[in-house]
């Protein structure tokens, strides 16, 4: 049976800032539109660090890893493709009460997909395709988002797309000021970019951990 739960989350504040002095934003031509394209840029990233690794303490976002009741699958002696697919199995749903979701990503850290990617044969033949094709970067079908905000050992399967949603109460707002420390005295202001969000999951067995790969 389909049964929904009323639950509240709190829109959370995710910003970042940097100093900047009052010569360089007098006599740097360009300088206010790059400094706002890089904090954009930095705020994007801090994003996607929250939404994978967030603990859902004020002012975090709730990260996929950190949800109460994600499932976990440990590699032990499994190859690391076969430890990823299992807990794909575990997205899936085997018993009641767990998955029944369809995954839709798989995240990894650059070094552990390094290590997936250059696996080979006994005869040298690398299993996830030749160094000259390409192809997107896929396992088991699924597509692997590769990225560092992903914690180094620990891959995270999930249904990003069925089971989680990102909502924004406000878009990126831009606050300059010289009132942080001395900057009034020595000429530095500072910038800030910010924005509101909220990240909600549907069904917490929809992710899987996979741990010491």
């Amino acid at each position: 049976a389909l049964a929904l739960t009323e639950t509240s989350d709190e829109v959370e504040k995710v910003g970042v800032w940097l100093p900047v002095t009052d010569e360089q934003l007098e006599d740097v031509n360009g300088l206010s539109e790059y400094l706002n394209t890089r904090l954009t840029y930095r705020l994007q990233n801090r994003i996607d660090s929250q939404l994978l690794q967030g603990n859902g303490t004020t002012p975090n976002l709730w990260g996929a890893a950190n949800l109460a009741n994600i499932q976990t699958q440990a590699k032990g002696t499994d190859p690391t493709p076969d430890a990823i697919f299992k807990a794909m199995t575990k997205v899936r749903g085997t018993t009641a009460g767990t998955g029944f979701a369809e995954p839709s990503a798989v995240v990894l850290h650059p070094n552990d997909w390094q290590d997936i990617r250059l696996l080979r044969t006994a005869d040298g033949i690398y299993i996830f395709g030749s160094p000259t094709e390409p192809g997107p970067e896929r396992i088991w079908g699924t597509p692997v988002l590769v990225t560092s905000a992903k914690t180094e050992n620990t891959g995270l399967v999930g249904d990003w797309s069925g089971f989680a949603a990102l909502f924004m109460r406000r878009g990126i707002q831009f606050k300059v000021t010289d009132s942080h420390a001395s900057y009034f005295i020595y000429g530095v202001q500072a910038i800030r970019a910010d924005i509101r969000l909220a990240a909600v999951y549907f069904r917490d067995t929809a992710f899987c951990k996979v741990t010491s790969i």
